[in-house]
């Protein structure tokens, strides 16, 4: 007897499931015209739809389960009633008589035969599957009279027919497959989301499509002529069952569909023997002509179906029904195929290369019904999701700013598999996309899972280290832990030995979900690129690859993963920790709904690479890296990717024993653990722990590398007594790392805190820090970072030794304004700043509806005071909006005249020009409804480039019964979509206002005004489509300095020594000539880079080759 899903359910104990979500209504996603991006949209299967439990606090109930950007939502009442077609093509030649061994009859004891095991076999499937398809039964010959030219859901008509089916006559299984699909598969489809499958069954090779006979008249008697496209009655005088006239539509129309056969395979003749064969026809890729055509090629184009909707798709559905295919699997049965046999029905499938490809043999009832099976589950879950989105880029942007020279790094997401991609594009001389795209390689990959104080190789793990209670599994099965360890690690080449976990298809196999994580590179040439490339993921590990010298330019070295990092608390108040999330991700269900999406690693990371090590020096070049979890987890990790330790030491990737030498540390657990969600990115500067009051540095000693991590955020309420706002500040590597003979020292450990600097009455947790280098010496002196009240803060870092390091509130802002982004800084002059930051938040799901209105800020400060002048400096300190000069937006619509002459319109954004005069402290910008700053500003020169997003969510359409009923590829629902865009701002950073000739600017010289008692104003922004980001490329880079121009200095690179900057460098003008191209490469292939001006300085130019950056 069969078990009902809820049984199977209620035995599946490692997968406790909640309640809640056993409904009908599932969010899924809405129409690719409300999609950001390149995007294809998803529907799901409600009926099988399982929602994960974990017992989640409120805390990470109120996180936006995904972006924003993917929320486009539906409430589904009741599914589409389409049903799919299913075709069976069943072999019922004379050789199916042939008993098969073992195969006995239960209530007689006779022995089967071929075609009595066959019967038996689909008679079960259809006693399993009742009416969840529209089942469909073809012969060679129609012996039994079985054969109808339609389909039927009812399975006991079905078994029926299945019951009178008999052997006889020979093979012609490419003849009878064209005629099936021309007359009934293709024809009989009736709704553009309606898809359609065909299973063939044959015991023996293809033979007789062709007639071999000495007849003066052959060509008249042809059994199947599709060249020549002779419109006889086939096989009448073989006098076999089934024969049809080629001369009906449906015959025309497949042969306008399918088209000739390539001229070689023409002369390919009937081949005379016992049986008689076609060369082409009944071998090789005879039957391949027609079902890799049928499998790739769309058959209903123009025209409308049943609902009177477009073939090519409708803007209201739900999924992408704009192609019509049909699906085919064959199953070889017997051991009577030859190898040539074997191969035409290999070549004729069209399934999932990872599984088979659709090919199936079978040799007994047990294999069989066991292919037929299979198939039917393949075809179940095919049908029950259509295409889900594709995403390219997302808040991940292109990665070329992480120092891959000649390569754009784009990544890609599939939310139904919940995957990501990472694609290589070769950039040409101006730093465009050639369009030549390559992947890493995953091949050789190792898992390391860090478990307390150690790491283990999950392919070595010792005794007694894990069981299923650390994994939150509940099972009868002592070692189910290690079945969901190895397909975390995709040990083996696919997951069909993981059951019950899903089966990821080829391609959603490499990565978990890239969402807020992104794509780094660092660490000297090696390859022609950084060595080294780093991404995190949401399947919860940091993926760690080295550059290649073969096809691939990375290949995946050791994925790390952070098990004991803890997330929300339980119902008892103990911490759920990432370990116990993994059985989540891995449910079969996992892709079929948002609602079941979990974040693994999301937060992002710095890498850093020190100095080059002068010959015998103790302090040897090492490459590590600082990361947070994000929505994932309260916490953070480091990690060593390479170099050495010391002179005789490797570490990281460099050495042999990765379990011991790739972790640095991670951050504290258990009761002494007060961070929040670690939602940003961490930062790495060096900072002196022993200065002159005058708050002075010696370089020769008492320095260390720092990490430096917000104290991120614990619960959505701002007032709640669990958020902490504070900087936390770390010992990276535990050496000593001035330039003087104490150089390499030990120094502390990895971990140690060297700093935690409170803020008094912060408000909602601490986001990211921005690190200041003021004298560019090396030694960072500042850090600014804002909270989710509003505020700006001040952390002075020259202070004696880190416990006399301060910070100070410099703007005061709102609650209503919160700060989630880390702040740019402009350098104004000597020792003078302008902080740069955006308001507004895209965090909690509560964010997608807020309208309240957002700012752009730029605070302006003076640190040419000594630490405690400075700290008592109040007119640094407590700036107000009332303090600062504001400046508007103004959107103007231009025409002009696009590439092909032709005139166009657009929208371009121009800010105002007000004076700043002595009394203000700054300017501020107020942004539109519904739009917000989530992303650090980036300084080109003297302009911000600020990047703003907007959401609308509107209400939506809802489909009733009645119009549900009319058109059976709509579900009833409610739904609702999410409208995308985001906006480039180029800002003056030292007014806050308009953009002339020598300003950085990338907005087109046709987007222009004039402007009274300015002159030519360039416009500021452009408004894009969808979810956007970009990177700036200047070929004029030669390094991969993690210092900028402004002095920020906490960000991924590598390392100059200390005291050997270049002086104060140039931030007011480009070097280079004129015609260097300098661009915004942005993440979304289909849109064009925006190429940035400026003025010139006019410094050497060096070619694209050389870059580092």
């Amino acid at each position: 007897m069969l078990e009902s899903h809820s049984e199977k359910i209620k035995k599946q104990r490692h997968h406790p499931l909640t309640d809640d979500f056993m409904k009908k209504e599932r969010i899924m996603k809405n129409k690719s015209s409300r999609c950001p991006g390149s995007i294809r949209p998803m529907i799901y299967s409600i009926a099988s739809a399982l929602a994960l439990m974990g017992a989640a606090s409120q805390v990470q109930a109120q996180f936006a389960k995904t972006p924003l950007y993917l929320q486009n939502e539906s409430k589904i009442v009741e599914q589409p009633k389409v049903k799919h077609n299913i075709m069976f093509f069943i072999d019922d030649s004379d050789s199916m008589k042939i008993h098969v061994r073992g195969a006995f009859d239960k209530k007689t004891g006779r022995q089967l035969n071929r075609l009595d095991v066959t019967k038996n076999a689909l008679n079960d499937i259809l006693n399993e599957y009742k009416d969840q398809f529209n089942w469909g039964l073809q012969t060679l010959h129609n012996n039994g009279k079985s054969d109808v030219d339609f389909y039927s859901s009812d399975p006991e008509a079905m078994k029926t027919r299945v019951d009178q089916l008999r052997h006889g006559y020979a093979t012609p299984a490419t003849r009878r497959y064209f005629e099936i699909v021309s007359t009934i598969v293709m024809p009989k489809v009736e709704y553009r989301c309606q898809k359609s499958y065909v299973i063939m069954m044959s015991d023996g090779d293809a033979n007789y499509s062709s007639y071999c006979g000495n007849y003066r008249d052959w060509p008249e008697r042809t059994i199947f002529d599709y060249d020549a496209r002779r419109f006889y009655y086939a096989a009448k005088d073989y006098n076999w069952k089934v024969y049809n006239s080629y001369d009906s539509e449906s015959y025309r129309k497949a042969y306008e569909y399918f088209g000739e056969r390539p001229k070689q395979d023409q002369f390919l003749r009937c081949i005379k023997a016992q049986p008689s064969y076609d060369q082409f026809w009944d071998r090789g890729n005879g039957l391949a002509f027609f079902s890799r055509k049928l499998a790739t090629k769309d058959f209903k184009v123009g025209g409308t179906d049943k609902a009177g909707k477009s073939w090519d798709g409708d803007p209201n559905d739900f999924g992408d029904y704009k192609k019509q295919t049909v699906q085919t699997f064959t199953v070889g049965f017997g051991g009577d195929i030859t190898p040539e046999g074997a191969e035409y029905l290999r070549r004729g499938a069209t399934g999932d290369p990872k599984k088979r490809g659709g090919y199936y043999t079978a040799t007994d009832r047990e294999s069989l019904l066991a292919a037929f099976k299979d198939i039917t589950d393949t075809i179940k879950n095919d049908s029950q999701n259509s295409e889900p989105i594709t995403l390219t880029g997302g808040t991940a942007p292109v990665t070329s700013s992480s120092s891959i020279p000649d390569l754009a790094a784009t990544v890609t997401l599939n939310t139904g598999s919940w995957s990501s991609q990472i694609l290589f594009n070769k950039l040409d001389d101006s730093g465009r996309r050639e369009g030549t795209v390559t992947q890493p390689s995953y091949g050789n990959r190792k898992t390391l899972i860090k478990k307390d104080s150690n790491a283990y190789s999950i392919d070595a793990i010792p005794a007694n280290i894990f069981n299923n209670a650390y994994f939150g599994i509940e099972s009868g099965n002592r070692d189910e832990w290690k079945k969901l360890l190895n397909w975390t690690g995709r040990v083996g080449s696919d997951d069909s030995g993981y059951s019950p976990y899903r089966v990821r298809k080829f391609g959603e196999r490499d990565l978990g979900d890239i969402l807020d994580g992104s794509v780094a590179a660092v660490g000297n040439q090696e390859n022609g690129r950084r060595k080294y490339l780093v991404a995190a993921a949401n399947d919860g590990m940091v993926h760690i690859f080295q550059s290649t010298a073969g096809d691939y330019p990375y290949d995946l070295k050791v994925s790390y993963l952070p098990a004991d990092m803890e997330r929300e608390n339980d119902a008892s108040g103990n911490p759920i920790t990432l370990a116990k999330v993994l059985k989540d991700i891995a449910h079969a269900d996992y892709g079929k709904s948002i609602e079941n999406h979990k974040y693994g690693v999301n937060g992002g990371f710095t890498l850093r690479q020190t100095a080059a090590a002068e010959q015998g020096s103790k302090f040897q070049q090492r490459v590590f890296m600082f990361g947070a979890m994000g929505q994932g987890g309260r916490g953070a990790y480091a990690l060593n990717i390479g170099g050495k330790e010391d002179q005789t030491t490797n570490t990281g990737l460099d050495a042999a024993a990765w379990s011991d030498k790739v972790p640095l540390f991670e951050t504290a657990k258990g009761k002494d653990n007060k961070l929040g969600f670690t939602i940003g990115t961490p930062q790495i500067g060096r900072v002196s722990i022993k200065r002159e009051t005058d708050g002075s540095a010696k370089l020769d000693e008492n320095i260390r590398y720092a990490g430096f991590l917000a104290s991120g955020y614990a619960a959505e309420e701002k007032d709640a007594a669990a958020n902490e706002t504070a900087l936390y500040v770390y010992e990276m590597l535990g050496k000593e790392v001035g330039t003087g003979e104490k150089r390499g020292q030990a120094a502390g450990k990895p971990g140690d805190q060297l700093a935690k600097i409170v803020v008094k009455d912060g408000v909602g947790g601490l986001s990211t820090p921005t690190l200041l280098d003021t004298d560019f010496d090396g030694v960072v002196d500042f850090a600014f970072a804002g909270d989710r009240g509003g505020n700006m803060y001040r952390f002075d870092l020259r202070g004696a030794d880190p416990k006399e390091w301060t910070v100070v509130k410099i703007f005061s802002g709102s609650s209503s304004k919160p700060i989630t982004s880390a702040p740019a800084v402009s350098r104004k002059g000597a020792k003078e700043y302008v902080v740069i930051f955006g308001t507004g938040s895209e965090i909690y799901q509560s964010d997608l509806s807020n309208t309240e209105t957002q700012s752009i800020y730029g605070i302006v400060q003076k640190l040419d005071k000594t630490p405690k002048n400075l700290f008592e400096d109040k007119t640094n300190q407590g700036v107000v909006e009332q303090n600062l000069r504001e400046q508007t937006i103004t959107e103007v619509e231009q025409s002009y005249n696009d590439g092909n002459n032709q005139p166009q319109t657009s929208k371009a954004l121009y800010l105002s020009n007000e004076k700043i005069e002595d009394a203000h402290k700054g300017w501020f910008i107020n942004l539109r409804s519904g739009e917000r700053v989530s992303i650090k500003p980036t300084m080109i020169l003297r302009t911000a480039i600020v990047t703003i997003r907007k959401y609308t969510s509107d209400g939506g359409k809802t489909i009733g019964k009645e119009e549900a009923e009319k058109d059976l590829c709509l579900p009833v629902s409610n739904n609702k979509s999410t409208v995308t865009s985001t906006i480039f701002l180029g800002i003056n950073a030292d007014n806050g206002g308009a953009l002339n000739s020598r300003s950085a600017r990338f907005t087109p010289d046709i987007f222009k005004r004039e402007l009274s008692g300015f002159g030519t104003q360039y416009a500021n922004g452009l408004t894009q489509e969808g979810i956007v980001s970009f990177t700036f490329i200047d070929p004029n880079k030669r390094t991969d300095d993690p210092v900028t121009a402004d002095g920020d200095s906490g960000g991924t690179g590598t390392d100059k020594e200390l005291g050997y900057g270049s002086g104060t460098p140039n931030n007011k003008c480009f070097s280079g000539k004129e015609d260097d191209h300098r661009s915004l490469l942005l993440n979304q292939e289909n849109k064009a880079s925006l190429e940035v001006k400026g003025r010139i300085c006019g410094l050497q130019r060096i070619s694209w080759r050389e870059l580092f950056f």
